[in-house]
């Protein structure tokens, strides 16, 4: 009987030391999770800035993309007219 008392009690104490360690880390997070939170409320301001500043600039660079494809499909059509006068060129030559 005192061997059985023995080795519950020592699993009483092993149970409030995993009790303990537990709520240590609960408390560690908490405090580390309220941290985390505190910095994303200030950086979402400048998020947000950083965001529309960039806005016009995503902008501008969209409206290059365009120019640039309409760009180049004209000189694509234009190699293709060239490459079509060479045909010609070299079929008279030839003939």
């Amino acid at each position: 009987m005192t061997v059985e008392l023995d080795q519950l009690e020592e699993k009483i104490r092993t149970t409030v030391g995993l009790v303990a360690r537990l709520r240590e880390e609960k408390r560690r997070l908490e405090t580390e999770n309220k941290e985390l939170r505190e910095r994303m409320r200030t950086m979402e301001p400048a998020a947000a800035k950083h965001a529309d500043d960039l806005k016009p600039r995503l902008k501008a660079l969209e409206e290059e993309r365009s120019s640039l494809l309409v760009e180049r499909r004209a000189v694509a059509r234009r190699v293709e007219e060239m490459l079509t006068k060479l045909d010609l060129l070299q079929k008279a030559v030839h003939a």
